[in-house]
């Protein structure tokens, strides 16, 4: 919800100016900045996760982030489109994954208990320990090219400016 400051300009209700003029304007050189240095974070800690995941586990990023999803659900078991949908990607891409790791003895697909339409992904024992192996070094790499290089101030700002834009919706995975 917003309302406007004494100048017009929109408000959030936490008090902080927003920032107007036309949606279509040109960057300015901060928002360049910020746009950019968001772009090449990303990327680069992506790049770097799943190149460290795949050289100590061999297991790639994409899986990873499937045996995460599952290792932290109840029963260790999540529906297929759930999973699909809370990784943000095809439910195709989603089964090109899921076989890969089922082939690796990692995860099972069981039919759904409650809808005999869909199929569960459950993980394996072997798929516990792979999981709890790529974690460490997911998380040794995650705080080592990132979050360590944050003080606690600066974490505490980026994790409002997430909730801000709406980009923390999946902030209780990994």
């Amino acid at each position: 919800m917003s309302r406007s400051t004494e100048n017009g300009a929109p408000e959030d209700l936490g008090g902080a100016p927003r920032r107007a003029g036309s949606p279509s304007r040109p960057l300015d050189r901060t928002e360049r900045a910020v746009w950019l240095g968001l772009l090449s974070t990303h990327m680069r800690l992506l790049r770097t996760l799943d190149t460290e995941l795949v050289a100590a586990e061999r297991i790639p990023l994409s899986s990873f982030e499937v045996l995460l999803t599952v290792a932290e659900a109840p029963e260790s078991r999540v529906r297929m489109k759930d999973i699909a949908a809370s990784l943000l990607i095809s439910r195709s891409g989603l089964t090109r994954i899921v076989d890969d790791l089922e082939r690796q003895g990692l995860v099972v697909r069981e039919k759904c208990p409650t809808d005999a339409r869909g199929f569960d992904a459950v993980l394996t024992d072997a798929g516990r320990k792979a999981y709890r192996r790529a974690r460490k070094v997911h998380l040794t790499n995650l705080r080592g090219e990132f979050l360590d290089k944050l003080t606690d101030d600066q974490l505490t700002a980026l994790a409002g400016i997430w909730a801000s834009v709406g980009l923390d919706d999946h902030a209780g995975t990994c």
